[in-house]
């Protein structure tokens, strides 16, 4: 379902590789993921296992990707591959935190950070406000963060 802020969260693009020679296409999924936006993903499709890559990835871009198996062969795998989002700091409003890594709205309702009316304050202003210790909940929503939602 689309909502407003235009960032297409629910709209993966897809990069179906199973017609490109095989020496383009390491080249042409690299390209495809530095135009990513932080939190972008698309969808790789492949005619082989791209375990390979993600050895690449790995090696090369080091906490900066996410990597999701959808569909593991034995003729067809596709996998979401995204690009990480920056640590959640201090100067982050509630509404930006709230919407990029949704996973962590349970825990600001439950510390009575208000994602919605209160959208617009930094982390810093709303744990001051509901009595929370920053560090705390820094550390806390940046575990949480880091897990896809």
């Amino acid at each position: 379902m689309a909502h407003s802020c235009a960032c297409h969260a629910d709209q993966a693009q897809v990069l179906d590789v199973r017609e490109m020679a095989p020496r383009l296409r390491h080249p042409k999924i690299s390209e495809a993921f530095d135009a990513l936006l932080p939190g972008g993903e698309f969808v790789l499709v492949n005619d082989e296992d791209p375990k390979p890559l993600l050895y690449q990835f790995r090696f090369e871009r080091p906490g900066a990707f996410r990597w999701r198996c959808l569909e593991e062969g034995p003729e067809v795998w596709r996998v979401a591959i995204g690009k990480s989002l920056p640590p959640i700091t201090a100067e982050r409003t509630v509404g930006d935190v709230a919407h990029h890594y949704p996973g962590t709205q349970p825990l600001m309702k439950a510390m009575d950070i208000n994602h919605c009316c209160g959208a617009q304050l930094t982390l810093a202003e709303a744990a001051a406000a509901a009595g929370v210790p920053l560090e705390a909940l820094l550390e806390e929503l940046n575990k949480l963060g880091a897990v896809p939602a």
